[in-house]
């Protein structure tokens, strides 16, 4: 119960946040948006431990470890699908307003996902911290207070060119390619 409490706490928070940005309240679009969350879902769970994985056999130690229903090493987590979802729900927010302003290249929409998913990355992890005593998932390097590390940078930057790659080619079948993206991820997460 603590867990959706805080979970739907930070979605109204995200939901407030990309309203004040927009200056309106954000309509949502079932079908586009659920394209973002399964979609962001997917990608960061299996992104999460292919990284985990490649990170720890080139330089032989962890990056990051999660704490919350940990799976495969620790590299990602039951609760990584609602977490990468949360952003996704973001993206689907942000995307529509950053569209409007005609910032739509690929390589803006990367550079703006690499430092937001950091940045909430780190408020999340903070958030849930000072609320219940420990992290969501625990960053080796201290360069920034465990919370999140810089290390992660160019792996958000590669990613984001990613998932802004996915979102563009799957747009025009969003129920198709959501639903795939859930049974990827449902995979991952259940059943291996």
């Amino acid at each position: 119960m603590q867990l959706t409490l805080f979970c739907l706490i930070w979605i109204t928070g995200l939901y407030v946040f990309n309203s004040l940005v927009a200056r309106e309240f954000k309509k949502i679009s079932l079908k586009p948006v659920f394209l973002y969350i399964s979609t962001l879902a997917m990608l960061g769970v299996y992104g999460e431990t292919i990284f985990g994985n490649v990170y720890n056999y080139l330089l032989g130690h962890l990056l990051w470890q999660y704490t919350i229903f940990p799976i495969h090493h620790g590299y990602t987590s039951r609760f990584a699908l609602v977490l990468w979802g949360m952003y996704g729900f973001h993206l689907y927010l942000m995307h529509d307003s950053l569209g409007k302003r005609n910032i739509k290249s690929a390589k803006h929409l990367s550079l703006i996902f690499c430092v937001e998913a950091i940045i909430i990355e780190a408020l999340v992890n903070l958030t849930y911290r000072a609320t219940f005593g420990k992290y969501i998932f625990y960053y080796f390097p201290a360069d920034l207070w465990h919370l999140t590390s810089i290390e992660v940078l160019p792996v958000y930057v590669v990613g984001g060119f990613a998932i802004n790659e996915a979102l563009k080619r799957t747009k025009p079948e969003p129920i198709f390619f959501g639903l795939a993206a859930t049974m990827l991820a449902f995979v991952l997460i259940f059943l291996t």
